[in-house]
């Protein structure tokens, strides 16, 4: 029997009760012993009372006979039984695996779809499972961070309608943006994020930005003990080159805008160059950490991702730049003090889909500096 007919011979017995009960109740109670009594009321208020509850449970009583001769379960008995889909999702050999619980193979693959997800795992396969479909859309929002950031073995688990995120970043430098994204997606999830550890260089750049006048060799041989002289002196001569000491005023400087972008991403309006209005309140903002100091300069680098061409791409990204240095210059911030580059598609900090789309590499970075 389809459900139509279900459905339609369920109504027919619901009304064929209404109209048994309205016609043959006659307002009695049944004591514990068995007998019956008469039952006076002081007023309509109680008369109806007890009328209504023992209408409801009697239509209660009916619905829950019909739905089982029927097959069908009560919403109550379907409220309990149900559980949303557990899903793991594995960072291996640079793609993701996904296993889980799911309620058919129609289920996992409509997931599979959504997340795009690389290889199937194990399923297994359990009819009371439901998909939330608001909770792996938010998810969703996440997945291209998850697949370029994180290194091989890390994690992201769904379980009882909690999201669990956990593994190493390949870069520090990916923490902001992932913050940011993970904002944005208004996902609820716990975290157990291991940035990755110092190399020796690091930690030898870093000591010289703590002792100041301490030459590198110095340094290095503090950190490095055990490494011969001959691989101190190369050492020396490869990190002289690279390492620019900045003052702790453009680390201060550096370290505010960048949480103000981590939150608000500077954006457009479609098809143009022009800010969004939103993202004018950050302009302002950074505006506002440029002024308190004259010598302070910055580098607006403007940031496409892959599709159309690598000319058009970086044109748009010079435009998207040169935007936000009009809009700093407007604000009060010297123009001499600003420099505006598109970089277009050159420097992707996260993999294109097939289209060449990715919101993350859609970006405006300000790289702060000081006047010498």
């Amino acid at each position: 029997m389809s459900v139509g007919k279900k459905v339609f011979f369920l109504l027919i017995a619901l009304v064929i009760l209404i109209t048994y009960t309205v016609s043959t109740f006659n307002y009695k109670t049944i004591l514990n012993d068995g007998q019956t009594q008469n039952t006076s009321f002081s007023s309509e208020d109680s008369m109806f009372g007890e009328y209504a509850d023992s209408f409801v449970a009697k239509i209660n009583e009916l619905k829950s006979g019909i739905l089982e001769t029927l097959g069908l379960e009560s919403n109550d008995t379907i409220k309990e039984n149900k559980k949303p889909v557990r899903l793991e999702l594995q960072k291996e050999n640079g793609i993701v695996l996904m296993n889980g619980t799911f309620k058919d193979e129609e289920q996992a693959k409509s997931i599979v779809d959504l997340l795009n997800i690389n290889r199937n795992g194990e399923y297994k396969f359990e009819e009371n499972r439901v998909k939330d479909v608001v909770l792996l859309n938010k998810l969703s929002m996440i997945m291209d961070s998850f697949k370029e950031f994180f290194l091989d073995g890390s994690k992201l688990l769904l379980e009882d309608g909690e999201v669990l995120l956990n593994g190493e970043l390949k870069d520090s430098n990916f923490k902001p943006l992932l913050d940011s994204i993970i904002a944005k997606s208004n996902l609820n999830i716990k975290t157990n994020i291991k940035e990755p550890s110092k190399s020796k260089t690091e930690e030898i750049i870093d000591g010289i930005k703590t002792v100041g006048t301490k030459s590198i060799k110095t340094v290095a041989k503090i950190e490095l003990s055990s490494e011969s002289e001959d691989k101190l002196n190369d050492l020396e001569n490869t990190v002289t080159k690279a390492v620019e000491v900045k003052s702790s005023l453009v680390q201060e400087a550096q370290r505010d805008i960048n949480n103000l972008t981590s939150n608000k991403k500077i954006t457009f309006k479609r098809r143009s160059t022009n800010i969004t209005e939103e993202s004018k309140e950050t302009v302002k903002d950074i505006a506002s950490i440029l002024l308190e100091n004259s010598k302070l300069t910055v580098e607006i680098a403007g940031h496409t991702d892959s599709r159309g061409s690598a000319s058009l791409n970086k044109r748009i990204s010079q435009d998207r730049a040169n935007s936000v240095k009009a809009a700093l210059v407007n604000l009060g911030v010297d123009s001499k003090n600003i420099k505006a580059i598109g970089y277009g598609e050159d420097f992707p900090i996260a993999k294109d889909d097939e289209q060449g789309l990715s919101e993350i590499n859609r970006r405006v970075e300000f790289i702060v500096g000081e006047i010498k």
